[in-house]
């Protein structure tokens, strides 16, 4: 019997081994009854087990349909959220987000709406201001450019696609790496915006610089940038300035550089900034050594320190300056600077500091300091040459007066013919010496730049005729023809020096006449050219002389050089005669011009500018003084050391009844002043004990006198005259003197009539007939008391006067002025000449007439006075 297992071991378990009768059944019917319920038992669980799978099947199923649901009410949440700035909600009713995602979409369509509205107003208002707009996105490299951006670089819209390989073609080589440098840190570094300045292609070839400048204005949610907005700028303009101005900072920072000028930039503390190359090799400092110091300490003197905050000072008040600057280098060495700094502004026109140009000039104070050694030495030597010329003029020119003084005596006496020419001959080598001494004294005078020039009103053609009355004897004696040829378009009355001139003039013809054995001399003055008030002149001496020498010719005006010895030997002279003209030339600012061929002749051209003048301009005319009652018995102290230049004084004023008390010097004339009463005191300037200056002091400050002191000086040095004035001196003359020079200066030092001056407007009806007709005087003087020579003076006036009368008739019967003003310019030198004074403001009245409009009645006055006086001359001429 086949019983259950679970049975079969209850029944070992619990009964005996054997077998019980009906126990069988009973077992069986159990044994049926645990496999029924094992059937069902089994049946259960797999019907239990089947429903478990289902229902796990089911439930995973529903709930990763809640997990879905929750996923996307979180991510619905989230959307919202990124739509409503700042929103949260707890709820999870999908009704309630729907309503609340719809409003949110509603305002951000309203914001979307002001922003497009905005980006539209910022485009307009960068459109209109010339920049063009730019749009990128990175992640979808696509961009957008505006119609500004294209028509900046020359493009239609059309022309020009949106697409960024459009623009990175046209970017200049160059420059590309900057723009790929600028995307990589947009990248890599964050960069949330960029201004960067490249050139880009136009399109008709050439490139512009433009300012690109952008900001990110999305990013992706790594962080990477999504989209740029950008503007560009034309800065072409602004580049091509900033390029010409680094040319020009660089070429005078090479300028600089190469003329070793060091240039120091500083701050408003004084702390160093920059150095160039050549400052760096000027303080012996490096540019990192010196960098962040101050100048004033990193360069310590004595005097720099306060100097430097001095100009630090000025450069904030914004004044620039150059000074000179002691310093010590690196090495220690003092060396000296010279710095021309100016104030230091940023773009703003803020101050930033200051910049410094600096030279080393130390060689050159080396040199200077030399140099003011030398010309102290130099001076001093000057100063020796002075007191040896003033003590070689007075020392020569004392005993000169007393040969020119004691001349001038003896002519006065009656004297044999042979006694006169030797007195000539002793005249004669005094005034040549006199011309040596002269001649000295002016070169040296020039070469100190103590020689000045007047500025007087003159006629010209009366400074010609002078010199050529005063040379026509020396011509005549030598049987030269001595020949003027004077333009009539020079101005009547011209403004200059015409000493000096007289003296050129006579230098030159003089020269001509002493190197010319026969032939002749010829003067030629014309108008090389006017030019407004000037009119520039030019005097021409030829001669048919021995000429000069190729190889001499250029040395003709040196000093004391004269062609060849035999030259001095035979013809006499110091060689200082060119020399000293070509120095006058020039100091009147002309030139002077040699032409000469060897045993041919020589043509000296000189040239020389003048303004032109009026009669107005004119001096008066200095007449002699002639009263000589007047004089009689005034008392003049004369202090003079030299006892023969008392003599030649005291035999002069005998002459006018002067009083004459002497005094050896200085102190003896104060003594004499203090007991005695005097007119008038002639002070001479050298004197032992006391010299003519200490004693002039005395008298004015001492003895409080107001008399009249008129220095006698033998010092014919620029500068002699003007210590006499300060002095307290009233007149000057100089040693030897001429009489009439004594007694004009004795005249007005004590305010006496001297004759009858020249006075400008006498009209034809004045009466001058107590004035002599004419005076042989002048000619005598010029003459030298030639007879012959006064005798053809007097025979061409003869000739020549009914001529002139009757071209001033014609001129005055036609109207022509211009040519009544010619005939009275030329007649103008004989009427001075024969002194016929009645005659002088006529003859000049007639020469400054107006010829725009003449008074006729007038000019016809003139003439009949010119022609009455000129008659009774030409009377009483007959009678001689």
């Amino acid at each position: 019997m086949k019983l259950n297992k679970l049975l079969e071991r209850q029944i070992k378990k619990y009964l005996q081994p054997g077998e019980q009768p009906g126990l069988s059944a009973f077992l069986q019917a159990i044994s049926d009854s645990y496999s029924a319920y094992e059937k069902d038992a089994i049946l259960s669980e797999r019907a239990f087990k089947m429903s478990e799978e289902e229902y796990m099947e089911v439930n995973e199923r529903l709930q990763q349909e809640v997990e879905f649901r929750k996923i996307s009410i979180e991510k619905l949440k989230e959307a919202v959220g990124q739509v409503g700035e700042g929103f949260t909600m707890d709820s999870n009713n999908l009704l309630d987000i729907v309503e609340l995602l719809k409003a949110q979409i509603s305002k951000r369509n309203e914001a979307e709406a002001q922003l497009k509205a905005g980006e539209e107003l910022l485009q307009f208002a960068l459109e209109g201001s010339g920049d063009g707009v730019w749009d990128y996105d990175f992640q979808t490299r696509k961009i957008f450019f505006s119609l500004r951006y294209k028509q900046m670089l020359g493009y239609e819209d059309d022309e020009f696609p949106n697409h960024p390989d459009q623009w990175m073609s046209r970017i200049h080589p160059e420059d590309l790496h900057l723009v790929m440098k600028t995307d990589q840190r947009y990248f890599y570094e964050q960069l949330a915006s960029h201004q960067v300045e490249y050139r880009i292609r136009h399109k008709d070839g050439h490139y512009i610089w433009v300012l690109d400048r952008g900001m990110v204005v999305s990013r992706t949610v790594g962080g990477l940038p999504g989209r740029i907005i950008g503007t560009q700028s034309d800065i072409t303009e602004r580049k091509l300035a900033e390029q010409a101005i680094s040319i020009r900072e660089e070429k005078y920072r090479n300028i600089l550089a190469n003329m070793n000028l060091g240039l120091l930039e500083v701050d408003n503390n004084e702390a160093i900034q920059y150095a160039n190359q050549s400052f760096c090799e000027m303080s012996g400092y490096t540019l990192e050594e010196m960098m962040g110091l101050e100048a004033k300490t990193l360069f310590p003197t004595t005097s720099a320190t306060p100097t430097l905050e001095q100009k630090n000072d000025l450069r904030k008040k914004g004044i620039s300056d150059a000074y000179e600057l002691t310093v010590k280098n690196k090495k220690g060495e003092l060396r000296w600077w010279l710095i021309s700094g100016a104030p230091r502004y940023n773009d703003s026109g803020e101050l930033m500091g200051s910049i410094g140009i600096h030279l080393d000039i130390t060689e050159r104070k080396k040199l200077e300091l030399e140099l003011n050694e030398a010309r102290e030495v130099a001076e001093q030597s000057v100063r020796a040459k002075e007191a040896f010329l003033a003590n070689m003029s007075h020392e020569i020119r004392t005993p000169m007066n007393a040969i020119i003084g004691m001349g001038r005596q003896l002519e006065k006496t009656e004297m044999q013919q042979q006694q006169r020419f030797y007195l000539n001959t002793i005249t004669t080598a005094a005034d040549h010496l006199l011309v040596v001494i002269n001649d000295i004294l002016d070169i040296s005078k020039i070469e100190a730049g103590k020689l000045e020039l007047e500025k007087l009103g003159f006629d010209p053609q009366d400074v010609v005729n002078h010199v050529v009355r005063i040379m026509q004897p020396r011509a005549e004696e030598k049987g030269l023809e001595l020949s003027l040829d004077f333009d009539d378009d020079i101005a009547p009355v011209l403004i200059g020096d015409p000493h000096r001139i007289n003296q050129v003039l006579l230098n030159m013809i003089s020269n001509a006449v002493k190197f010319t054995e026969k032939g002749g001399v010829t003067l030629s003055c014309k108008m090389q050219k006017r030019v407004k008030n000037k009119q520039v002149l030019e005097f021409s001496i030829r001669d048919t002389g021995i000429g000069i020498s190729e190889e001499y010719i250029d040395h003709v005006f040196e000093k004391f050089t004269q062609e060849d010895r035999t030259t001095a030997r035979k013809y006499g002279g110091t060689g200082l005669g060119m020399a000293i003209t070509k120095e006058l030339v020039e100091l009147m600012q002309g030139q002077i011009k040699v032409y000469s061929k060897k045993d041919i002749g020589t043509e000296i051209l000189i040239t020389v500018p003048f303004e032109t003048g009026t009669s107005n301009d004119l001096p008066q005319a200095k007449t002699d003084f002639t009263d000589s009652s007047s004089l009689k018995g005034k008392r003049i102290l004369l202090a003079e050391d030299n006892e023969v230049n008392r003599l030649v004084a005291v035999t002069v004023l005998d002459e006018y009844g002067v009083i004459t008390t002497e005094a050896k010097n200085g102190a003896e004339a104060v003594k004499a002043l203090k007991t005695g009463t005097y007119d008038l005191v002639l002070m001479d300037v050298q004197m032992p004990v006391m010299n003519g200056i200490e004693a002039t002091e005395a008298i004015r400050k001492e003895l409080k006198l107001d008399i009249p002191i008129i220095a006698l000086t033998a010092n014919a040095i620029k500068g002699d005259s003007d210590r006499c004035i300060a002095a307290g001196m009233n007149g000057f003359v100089s040693k030897p003197f001429e009489e009439n020079d004594l007694i004009n200066a004795i005249a007005t030092s004590l305010k006496l009539e001297a004759g009858t001056p020249e006075r400008r407007g006498n009209k034809p009806g004045d009466d001058l007939s107590d004035q002599p007709l004419f005076s042989m005087t002048k000619l005598e003087q010029i003459s030298r008391g030639d007879k012959v020579f006064i005798q053809k003076m007097v025979d061409l006036f003869m000739e020549q006067t009914p001529q002139v009368t009757a071209e001033m008739h014609e001129a005055l019967k036609a109207k022509d002025i211009p040519a009544i003003k010619k005939v009275a310019h030329k007649v103008k030198p004989m009427i001075d000449s024969l002194e016929i004074v009645q005659l002088k403001e006529v003859i000049r009245g007639l020469e400054a007439m107006s010829d725009d409009k003449p008074n006729t009645k007038l000019i016809a006055e003139y003439i009949d006075r010119f022609e009455t006086v000129m008659d009774k001359v030409q009377t009483e001429m007959k009678k001689l």
